[in-house]
């Protein structure tokens, strides 16, 4: 019997985003899920383009859903419908407590917030596949959405980089900060600073959080008979199970997704910066502002020449830095 239509929200989409992200499912769901790709695949309608289309659209809208989970403690995120429009409060003042004699008049806190809008650009993906190698099976189709998936949230991590970099690089002391290589008497100051507003995150590249381990002190022992590491057992296991430490001066340090450009040598994300952020900010105080307007827009396609089915992606983002009085987000460039 075919299948008529796909739910976005249906157990199939969701099995098959577990199966592409790794995580365990039944094997009777994976039975089932099997058994509904191969239909897919193997019906030659044009109704059934159209939901393999949707099939992958949905499964990537389902793992984007969960794919970039960090920047919820970071970033004021809004989700809005098609031709939605997203408006950020900024806070521009705020409550001022004062020690007088009694009797005093207490000056005014004037509480004062400003509306701003931000805009919101494409990510677009145009995967192609033979259609012989698509309805005999060769190309795998949750390998597809895993690319797909992965391209579409560096294309998101681009963009908030480029945000980021624009804004902070222009900033003085504390809020941004550089030098040859890891200069610790630079960044401790920086975190020093932002912990008065809340645990600090530490959020790179692993090349750039890897670093941190030396500035602990953390090194083998040289011209040691039996050389061994100078920290405590624990830090030794963590950085060797993930190759940086968990903790630095009582920040947590987080790992940024990252991926090769096509050369498949330069990292899309520069891996030179160090982001320090502290939690326990409301989303109107943070700096960090994340659009995500709809889901997963999927078109197909067929050409009669080259035999080729094409699937279209679209999704609507944005990211902007905005700030009121002083900056809630700062970074360390490494520099070389």
């Amino acid at each position: 019997m075919a299948i008529k239509e796909i739910k976005q929200n249906s157990g199939f989409i969701k099995v098959l985003a577990s199966q592409v992200a790794g995580v365990p499912v039944k094997p009777e769901d994976a039975d089932e899920a099997a058994k509904i790709v191969s239909e897919l695949l193997s019906d030659e309608t044009a109704n059934n383009d159209k939901l393999i289309a949707q099939t992958i659209g949905y499964t990537i809208q389902e793992l984007q859903s969960h794919e970039l989970d960090f920047l919820n403690g970071i970033a004021d995120i809004k989700n809005i419908p098609i031709r939605g429009k997203a408006m950020f409060n900024v806070k521009l003042g705020g409550v001022k407590a004062y020690f007088q004699a009694k009797g005093s008049t207490t000056a005014r806190s004037y509480v004062a917030d400003k509306q701003v809008s931000l805009e919101t650009g494409e990510i677009s993906a145009r995967p192609a596949i033979n259609i012989i190698d698509l309805r005999s099976g060769h190309v795998n189709i949750a390998d597809l959405i895993r690319d797909a998936n992965r391209e579409i949230t560096l294309m998101k991590l681009k963009r908030i980089e480029a945000v980021l970099h624009d804004a902070i690089d222009d900033l003085g002391a504390p809020y941004y900060g550089t030098g040859t290589g890891l200069v610790q008497a630079t960044l401790d100051a920086q975190i020093a600073y932002f912990s008065r507003l809340g645990r600090v995150t530490l959020l790179g590249d692993q090349a750039a959080v890897s670093q941190l381990a030396g500035l602990t002190g953390m090194v083998m022992n040289p011209g040691a008979t039996n050389p061994s590491w100078q920290r405590s057992g624990a830090m030794v296991d963590e950085y060797n199970n993930n190759g940086f430490i968990g903790t630095y001066k009582g920040c947590d340090v987080v790992k940024m997704v990252n991926g090769y450009r096509d050369d498949e040598v330069t990292p899309i994300l520069d891996p030179n910066w160090i982001y320090i952020i502290p939690a326990g900010m409301t989303g109107d105080t943070r700096n960090l502002k994340v659009v995500n307007e709809g889901g997963i827009n999927s078109m197909a396609s067929q050409n009669i020449d080259d035999l080729t089915y094409e699937v279209r992606l679209d999704m609507w983002f944005g990211a902007g830095f905005i700030t009121g009085k002083k900056p809630t987000i700062g970074a360390y460039k490494i520099g070389q």
